[in-house]
């Protein structure tokens, strides 16, 4: 009995280590197989815009080509074969030259493939698939994808976003606003169970399972609902009628100031059960107002002095870039500009800022010993990250100060009191050489 007992035992001990061998070499294939030596193309499906599409419509197709080997592929070109119910535009011969796709890409660094198409008017409804072929230098002949797929509904969506109201309109990174998504029925009969999701992590678009992508994918909208899920359900709306969404959304402290295009999936039924999904985008801004203000960087004016520079620094303190700056100094009764008035700066990013000088001839500085205050008119004029124009005029004061204020006498004395002392260094050592050669010419006469 013992000795069966220490056979199982030593059974179960070598199947455990085998699992674990099988499940090591299959967690090292999977690593490995993130770069590959040689050419390794990898082509996943972007999106199809509009999904599902008409019969008859347009319809926009993308795709991500990815070079996930150690080789560049040179004179890379794809070809879309315009299988029915799939017709190509025009002169359109379904080629698309990419040119060198260099290797060790990354997710984002891949080469998004573009086609726009129509699609037949009598196009059976259901799925659909696409043929796509590539190539590249030192291939023969094409190499045929696995086949990809497109959906072509003929049925009108009867759920639609009637409005959307952003509140406030522009949200600022770190900070949260509030979505409110108006949905209409156009249909003759109730829609019920109308489901409402923001795929805020771009969970419809078909991709690889490499982990660059997914977490590239997972972060590309910086948006985290606050204080729900990213759904929302309505339990039915009548025909013609109405209903709203509210979502509580967060901006990530780090989001780039611009314009973001969030997917929206809508799943709803009509009252035989027939399920339908809508895919749709609707756009949130963000950003906020610049935060710019100019301050008199230097000056060498004083008091006395007709003419000098004066520099002005203009310093970006928020968190949208300025962008086309242009900046005008106007003439006031007490100088003219012998410069160029306007300057044009052109970009400051947040947290950065930018200088300009300007020569200027005073019209009443004649006295030396008198202080003064002057004034300094600016109009500036720039955009915000979402090429929004905004203008301000901002007048600075400065005081022309004398030179005994500003310390210069000081340090014209000093310089005068260090040249008195070279004179008199150069006379004594002038006298001592003249005393010298009179003494030698006494001593030769004697």
């Amino acid at each position: 009995m013992r000795t069966g007992c220490k056979k199982n035992g030593m059974a179960v001990f070598m199947g455990t280590a085998l699992l674990l061998m099988i499940f090591l070499g299959a967690s090292a294939f999977a690593d490995s197989d993130t770069y590959v030596s040689g050419a390794s193309i990898r082509v996943s499906m972007i999106s199809q815009d509009p999904d599902p599409v008409k019969p008859g419509e347009y319809l926009e197709l993308r795709w991500m080509v990815i070079n996930y080997g150690s080789t560049p592929l040179e004179d890379v070109e794809f070809m879309l074969v315009p299988d029915y119910p799939l017709q190509l535009l025009g002169t359109d011969n379904g080629i698309r030259k990419i040119g060198t796709i260099q290797g060790h890409q990354k997710g984002e660094e891949g080469v998004v493939l573009y086609y726009k198409v129509r699609i037949d008017e009598d196009a059976a409804e259901g799925v659909n698939k696409l043929t796509l072929k590539y190539r590249y230098k030192g291939m023969d002949g094409w190499t045929k994808l696995d086949l990809f797929e497109t959906r072509v509904q003929s049925v009108d969506a009867a759920v639609v976003i009637d409005d959307i109201l952003m509140e406030p309109s522009r949200i600022t990174p770190g900070s949260t606003g509030k979505l409110n998504i108006k949905l209409r029925n156009l249909a003759d009969s109730l829609m019920k169970d109308v489901n409402v999701k923001l795929d805020l992590t771009l969970s419809t678009i078909p991709r690889s399972a490499t982990g660059a992508e997914s977490s590239l994918l997972y972060d590309a909208l910086p948006f985290a609902p606050t204080t729900s899920a990213s759904e929302r359900r309505v339990q039915s709306i009548k025909p013609g009628g109405t209903a709203i969404v509210s979502y509580d959304l967060m901006v990530y402290p780090d989001a780039t100031s611009r314009v973001y295009k969030l997917p929206i999936i809508i799943t709803y039924k009509d009252e035989l059960g027939t399920e339908f999904t809508k895919n749709d985008i609707i756009g949130v801004v963000v950003g906020s107002a610049p935060d710019i203000y100019v301050v008199i960087d230097q000056t060498d004016l004083v008091a006395g002095k007709k003419t000098g520079k004066v520099s002005f620094k203009f310093v970006n303190k928020g968190v949208t870039d300025v962008k086309f700056l242009d900046v005008s100094l106007k003439e006031t009764e007490d100088y003219k500009i012998v410069s160029a008035n306007k300057e044009y700066i052109g970009n400051i990013d947040s947290d950065d800022f930018e200088s300009v000088d300007f020569s200027i001839y005073l019209n009443d500085n004649g006295d030396a010993d008198h202080s003064a205050v002057i004034s300094f008119p600016l109009h500036i004029e720039f955009k915000d990250a979402n090429n929004v124009d905004y203008d301000k005029d901002v007048t600075l004061e400065y005081q022309i100060r004398t030179a005994a204020e500003k310390g210069e006498i000081k340090s014209q004395s000093a310089l005068m009191i260090v040249l008195a002392i070279v004179i008199i260094v150069a006379v004594w050592l002038g006298y001592r050489w003249w005393d010298r050669r009179r003494k030698r010419k006494e001593a030769q006469k004697k």
